[in-house]
């Protein structure tokens, strides 16, 4: 594989690790190595999170903990709610302050257990967003798994 300095055209590198598109998964970036400093490229990802869930407790009753992102890690919120069989709740949108704005606070995962003594089971959120959602709905089971019953 010949090296990037040594080709006068990027797709004949053969995309070299040096050569290979960076994704700055923090920072929702892209770029590429090819372009100079002064033209880099740098194109935006989109977002994909939720701003609210609700959750329905399908056939059990069980203790649903919504963890809601920060700007920095030990500013994220957990909220935890206790459902019966049936029962429904929706976390709601929550916003950080930011001095002169107010950032949402992305729902980063759910957690389920059931009963006191019961294994606790994650959904990570995002895994489901197609981008910025006003709200996802998931069913949770006895069997200790999320499903997704509908995006909005």
């Amino acid at each position: 594989m010949k090296d990037c300095k040594d080709v006068p055209d990027e797709s004949e590198c053969g995309l070299c690790g040096p050569c290979a598109t960076q994704v700055l998964s923090e920072s929702n970036l892209a770029t590429s190595p090819h372009s100079s400093s002064s033209s880099q490229t740098i194109t935006m990802l989109p977002p994909k999170y939720t701003r609210s869930v609700t959750v329905t407790a399908e056939d059990t009753d069980i203790t649903i903990t919504v963890r809601y992102g920060a700007s920095k890690e030990e500013d994220e919120i957990v909220e935890v709610k206790e459902l019966g069989e049936g029962e429904s709740y929706t976390f709601e949108e929550k916003s950080e302050d930011m001095g002169s704005w107010q950032n949402v606070r992305k729902i980063l995962s759910i957690k389920g257990q059931i009963g006191e003594d019961g294994e606790v089971f994650e959904k990570v959120c995002e895994t489901d967003c197609e981008g910025v959602h006003s709200n996802i709905h998931y069913t949770v089971h006895k069997e200790g798994v999320f499903k997704l019953d509908m995006l909005s």
